[in-house]
């Protein structure tokens, strides 16, 4: 129980009333019951609902995420609507939901930060037909755009060239082209500065798995063997 009050469940109970304990042990710890959202976002509509949610909280959690069920099927069960076949969220990339709870890991900073979101963006598609502020593409084309951003780089390339960077050793790391696309090295660039950030985030062998498990490795174009040019054979007329 000193685990999970230490990451605030006492303050998220009594800023969400409605939803209670549902299971806690030393494994997990299960929240579930009703949650009313009420928001709108400039030039966007008005999302004012109800949702019957359940939130599933594992140990070592931020290490590991939480998982968030709809139990009211309200939610379609499609990749359109970033829910799954059991009712869970896809609430985003799990690099970029740990960097928005760098600073604070809370139950309530998840809840607030990545969970209030989801739900309005959604909610949103279903009633009136579009996410208010776009939506990412899934599998690696999404990792790739999600990345591109927090990164600050474009392209597949420049995304994987960070993840590669932050896999390895500052020194070995800064001997790397620089992902920002100058023709610099990272440890000549400014750039490194700015990657170094992510470090906090996770170790340096979760962005070597996660660059291995979730990117495919980038062909290099095949050399064209140039042929040989005959030698020109000079007949004398006599």
């Amino acid at each position: 129980m000193y685990h999970w009050d230490a990451l605030g469940l006492e303050d998220f109970l009594a800023t969400h009333p409605r939803i209670r304990i549902s299971e806690i042990n030393d494994e997990r710890l299960v929240l579930a019951g009703e949650y009313h959202l009420r928001a709108q976002l400039k030039s966007s509509h008005l999302v004012d609902r109800t949702y019957r949610l359940k939130l599933v909280y594992p140990r070592d959690y931020p290490a590991k995420l939480p998982t968030v069920i709809d139990e009211e099927k309200y939610f379609p069960r499609n990749q359109e609507f970033h829910t799954y076949d059991d009712g869970s969220f896809c609430l985003g990339s799990e690099l970029k939901i740990k960097s928005l709870l760098k600073d604070d890991r809370s139950l309530s900073a998840f809840f607030d930060k990545i969970v209030d979101g989801f739900l309005y963006a959604v909610t949103h598609r279903i009633e009136y037909g579009n996410f208010p502020y776009g939506d990412l593409d899934h599998g690696e084309q999404g990792l790739v755009d999600d990345y591109g951003e927090m990164f600050g780089v474009s392209g597949k390339l420049a995304v994987m060239r960070a993840l590669q960077a932050l896999g390895k050793r500052k020194r070995e790391a800064n001997k790397l082209p620089c992902p920002c696309g100058c023709p610099l090295r990272l440890g000549r660039c400014n750039y490194r500065f700015f990657l170094s950030g992510f470090r906090n985030i996770e170790r340096r062998r979760w962005f070597r798995q996660h660059l291995k498990d979730s990117f495919k490795h980038i062909e290099k174009p095949k050399k064209v063997k140039r042929k040989a040019r005959a030698s020109r054979v000079i007949r004398k007329v006599a």
